[in-house]
């Protein structure tokens, strides 16, 4: 039996997710060689994960570059990778601002058969438009979406990094950390799920809830998750702090899993962990609540039509989450997506996401394009 040698990389939280989900399917068909090569906080989310992947970086420790900055010393690191590691085949997450491990990767295959897990719809991200040879998507509206954008192929799947919520005692999870952060009985629980800063507008936007947290009748308590590549959250906890609401820092504690559990209402930019929440939702027996997204500021909405190729985020048009764009209505905003209409409302979209998952259309292809490599090629 031929051996095929797979490079599954990643270098953000939720390619880590993807790449964690995807490893033990590549594992089980007993014919791959895997190695899982990692940088920045996907390295720390897989090693804690049980993962034992191979650190990357720059010589002066840098994960990645800016977004047309000079890509030399990235793309010289990754060909010294490839040269260690040989592959047959390059696996990839799908990573944003600026480019490091997975776009490198792309960018200098090879001859090599590449292939992307992508979590947002229509996502793509590249060094001078060398994308993966596939696209493994969700469904066929994020297939459709990432044919037009790019004009690449793309397999529909359904949802890789959410297939293990199968699993999760979502009721026990939630009532386990509702009880750990002190929430009173019949107390909402928001909570914010910061995006890097470097997404334009989210610091301005976040100061808009903070002022409409202020102005709410009802105080919740409010759980702070910073992102993963940023979380020195001292300076949002203060802010919060000082609207008269509770604050639990829930940032670098954990997976996010237990957090989206705990609350009664998601607020974030257009972070996908929003789409965590659904999917924790469907397997919840019962509603967990709803999901607004913080779009008060046109900067940020214009990065994310240019970063998602839509004008709305993921899940609006199916009836997973509202949009504000106004600062002066998040108070009703708020409060109404606390409501029992849209917490069911919401819970109903959510049974209605694809929850098979098809990891065999991943290893068979895959394991098709590792055996069609003719000889080893220097990167």
């Amino acid at each position: 039996m031929t051996r095929v040698r797979v490079l599954l990389s990643a270098r953000d939280p939720a390619g880590a997710a993807m790449a964690q989900a995807v490893a033990p399917a590549l594992r089980a068909a007993g014919d791959f060689d895997l190695t899982v090569a990692a940088s920045g906080a996907a390295y720390d989310t897989l090693t804690a994960a049980g993962e034992r992947p191979v650190r990357f970086a720059l010589p002066d420790g840098a994960t990645h570059v800016a977004a047309g900055a000079d890509p030399g010393a990235l793309l010289d690191a990754t060909a010294a990778l490839l040269a260690r590691v040989d592959p047959d085949v390059l696996v990839v997450t799908v990573s944003s601002l600026g480019v490091g491990l997975d776009e490198a990767l792309l960018a200098r295959p090879g001859g090599r058969a590449t292939f992307a897990l992508q979590d947002y719809p229509g996502d793509a991200n590249a060094i001078r438009d060398a994308h993966a040879g596939t696209y493994f998507v969700r469904d066929e509206d994020a297939a459709l979406l990432t044919r037009r954008r790019w004009g690449v192929t793309a397999m529909p799947v359904g949802s890789l990094r959410h297939a293990p919520y199968a699993t999760l005692d979502v009721p026990r999870l939630r009532a386990e950390t509702r009880s750990r952060i002190g929430a009173a009985p019949g107390q909402a629980v928001i909570g914010f799920f910061a995006q890097p800063p470097d997404v334009p507008g989210h610091e301005a936007a976040f100061a808009d809830l903070v002022a409409a947290l202020a102005r709410l009748r009802a105080k919740p308590l409010v759980l702070l998750r910073g992102h993963p590549k940023h979380p020195q959250a001292a300076s949002q906890v203060a802010a919060l702090g000082a609207t008269g609401v509770a604050v639990h820092d829930a940032t670098a504690d954990g997976a996010v899993e237990r957090w989206l559990c705990a609350c009664d209402l998601v607020i974030s930019c257009f972070s996908h962990c929003s789409i965590d929440y659904a999917f924790l939702d469907a397997w919840s027996p019962e509603p967990l609540g709803s999901v607004l997204f913080l779009l008060t500021r046109e900067e940020t909405r214009r990065f994310m039509a240019d970063y998602a190729g839509v004008a709305r985020p993921d899940g609006v048009d199916a009836g997973l989450g509202r949009v504000a764009e106004r600062a002066e209505e998040l108070p009703i905003l708020i409060e109404r997506a606390l409501g029992s209409d849209e917490r069911l409302a919401f819970h109903g979209a959510s049974r209605r996401l694809p929850r098979d998952v098809r990891f065999d259309v991943i290893v068979d292809a895959v394991r098709a394009a590792g055996r069609r490599r003719p000889a080893r090629s220097a990167p």
